[in-house]
């Protein structure tokens, strides 16, 4: 049953493919026609993508509840095409468990009947499925090139507006260099085991080969996820991307990264040490510079990719915290990884897709993602503006939302660092350590300028657009939000059923430890007992009482005063004269964050003399006066760019130079090429299958 449900999953996707792209590659017969046309066969693609998420939801909680079921396809090349176990339910579940609602919102998208974008986003649907779904190696590579293509197709799709060609092609250079790293470690593995078979690559024996190949695959995956310093596609790649299609790409295909990297721990084993010292490290400097950037950052589509890039690397410091524990044979050291990483991904994932399903629909509603001009936009748009509080509340790990409870059990794991006897790892996991604990403290400000001045401040000048508030409107939007904040807020009231969900999950990567290790209780002690308790689920009491006993209180004591209105002045800073709406901005908010990380933003600021036109009469001339004014610039670098991508610039461009004497356009030409790389292929195979 469950094998059918699963087929009837990914043929759902490939219809809501075929019928998105159909749905304006024919002429209607009218003109007027036409649009109602499109608007039908975009509906359809749209629900049959949702069918999908919702088939391959049911799938994952099937096997996470029974075990295993393999699809084997006749003539398929390297086994089993399709392999379904616990981590594989687990993963369908935190990915496409979010696409539901992520896809309920993008069908009110004013946008979401505008050409060919619903088979954009079934396309990043089916080709995340298929890549968490792949038993072989081949599975695995037309999953993910099929992901990088999508991609490249919706982060394009606005190709006619300022800088989406560009991150269009990023993305696709970055993508098919993830590909590369990809089938480089996978050759390697069967360069020992001589199986396409990914659960064959767990006969590798340790050497050289088997630790090349982990980097590789490392490298292969962190690019999807954003790791430093391979993440320079993803921040314009999520802006750049239509809002409907924002969530579905940082919320859900993002999480094939993170599983591939799951899945390599599983067959691989214990990585090389000088390897997780590099995780460990790089995933601390990703955590710091994601949200240093998002921090500072003027736009609130880009502020929320940065955070992705935060998020990647506190995730990949849980995984770090796996891979010591691998090493040092600590299976509950690499079970408590594992359990902070994973539900630190299901946090980002929810909180991910929240954000940007608000922000689309704010878009929309005043055509703009400017800081400075968003402001005040809760009130008016009710439940998008709730969903931003939300979102923002969950990824600055604030309690009694799912991103407290994650972060909590991220820092937990890495202050495990005393089992730890080897000097290297001990060293890298206090490092990893503490940057987290920098990004989470810097992650409040970035937040709290979301949640103060976008949310809730002065809304004088802002109308919003018919547009806007008809996405507002719509049952599908309403939905999709709700869905996505009941998730963020119960997951942390029903943590301790989440920690038994995904101890279930990664119980294929370290057998029955932590399962047997998460206490039964609502008082969370993951793993290791006395070390430290803290309850989520108590919190969603203890706290919403103290609130009510402190309004009692403060109701009785006020001799019934307490509910007067009283209408004072907008808070401006103790500046007096100053009117409230024009206080403190979203960018003089940031301002000191620029100043105190200027090392790590590369801030540059100026001060200049400018000459206004006012306009006025000078002398007994009616001429254009001119005022003198000081402007004051701030610009921010990414510093992995500016030192590390720009000095490689001239490089690229004289290889592509000489490639492009190769384009000799002759047939036989191209044919002896293919040839010679075909040969030095099979001469590599062959030498390491040697050694």
């Amino acid at each position: 049953m469950m094998i059918w449900m699963l087929t009837a999953g990914l043929a759902a996707f490939g219809l809501a493919l075929v019928v998105g792209w159909f749905a304006v590659s024919r002429k209607a017969a009218t003109v007027d026609a036409a649009p109602m046309r499109q608007g039908a066969l975009a509906t359809v693609s749209w629900i049959a993508s949702l069918t999908g998420s919702v088939l391959l939801v049911v799938v994952g909680a099937y096997a996470l509840s029974t075990g295993p079921m393999t699809i084997d396809v006749t003539g398929t090349v390297g086994g089993r095409a399709i392999e379904v176990d616990r981590l594989t339910g687990l993963f369908l579940i935190i990915s496409f468990g979010v696409a539901v609602p992520a896809v309920l919102s993008a069908m009110s998208s004013t946008i979401a009947t505008r050409g060919r974008l619903p088979a954009g986003v079934a396309a990043v649907l089916l080709a995340t499925a298929i890549a968490i779904l792949a038993g072989n190696l081949f599975v695995l590579i037309a999953g993910w090139e099929g992901l990088g293509f999508a991609f490249y197709l919706v982060v394009g799709f606005d190709r006619d507006r300022t800088a989406r060609a560009r991150s269009s092609i990023l993305a696709s250079v970055f993508s098919k260099a993830s590909g590369a790293a990809l089938v480089l470690g996978a050759l390697l593995l069967y360069a020992e085991t001589h199986s396409f078979s990914l659960a064959s690559f767990a006969h590798a024996s340790a050497g050289p080969g088997r630790d090349a190949a982990w980097a590789l695959l490392v490298l292969g995956f962190g690019v999807k996820v954003g790791m430093v310093p391979v993440h320079l596609w993803l921040p314009s790649g999520y802006a750049a991307a239509p809002g409907p299609a924002r969530a579905i790409l940082a919320g859900v295909a993002v999480n094939v990264g993170f599983y591939g990297l799951w899945r390599i721990m599983d067959v691989l084993g214990a990585p090389p040490t000088w390897l997780a010292c590099v995780v460990l490290v790089l995933a601390g400097v990703t955590a710091v510079l994601g949200i240093s950037h998002a921090t500072v950052h003027a736009d609130l589509a880009y502020l929320v990719a940065w955070s992705s890039v935060e998020n990647a690397g506190i995730i990949l410091a849980g995984f770090g915290v796996a891979m010591v524990g691998d090493i040092i044979r600590a299976v509950p050291l690499m079970a408590v990884g594992l359990l902070a990483a994973t539900a630190q991904v299901c946090a980002h994932a929810l909180g991910k897709s929240l954000l940007f399903v608000s922000t689309s629909a704010i878009e929309e509603a005043y055509g703009t993602t400017d800081l400075d001009v968003l402001r005040g936009v809760a009130p008016r748009l009710r439940f998008s503006g709730t969903g931003l509080v939300v979102g923002a509340l969950t990824l600055a790990g604030v309690p009694l939302t799912a991103g407290f409870a994650s972060e909590w059990l991220i820092l937990e794991a890495l202050m495990q660092q005393f089992r730890v006897d080897n000097l290297a790892l001990d060293l890298c996991l206090a490092v990893a350590g503490v940057l987290v604990a920098l990004t989470i403290g810097i992650a409040s400000i970035a937040f709290v300028r979301v949640i103060a001045l976008t949310a809730f401040g002065p809304r004088e000048k802002l109308t919003p657009a018919h547009a806007g508030e008809t996405v507002e409107r719509s049952w599908t939007h309403r939905a999709g939000i709700v869905l996505l904040v009941l998730g963020c807020l119960g997951v942390a009231a029903a943590a301790p059923l989440e920690v038994q969900l995904i101890a279930t999950g990664i119980s294929p990567l370290v057998g029955t430890a932590a399962l047997s290790a998460v206490r039964q209780s609502v008082i969370l002690q993951p793993v290791y007992g006395n070390f430290s308790a803290l309850s989520p689920t108590l919190l969603w009491i203890v706290i919403p009482a103290y609130a009510l006993i402190i309004a009692a209180l403060a109701t009785l004591l006020s001799a019934r005063r307490f509910t007067r209105v009283r209408r004072v002045p907008v808070w401006t800073s103790g500046s007096p004269g100053v009117e409230g709406g024009h206080g403190y901005t979203s960018f003089a908010f940031a301002n000191p964050i620029r100043k105190v990380l200027a090392a790590v933003l590369l801030t540059r600021s100026e001060l200049r003399r400018e000459e206004v036109a006012t306009g006025g009469q000078v002398g007994n001339e009616d001429k254009g006066a001119k005022a003198a004014t000081l402007g004051y610039t701030v610009d921010v670098v990414d510093i992995i760019e500016r030192f590390l991508y720009r000095p490689l610039l001239p490089v690229g461009r004289a290889i592509v130079r000489t490639a492009k004497r190769l384009q000799s356009g002759r047939l036989d030409a191209y044919m002896a090429y293919m040839l010679v790389a075909l040969l030095a292929v099979i001469a590599v195979v062959t030498a390491l299958a040697s050694m």
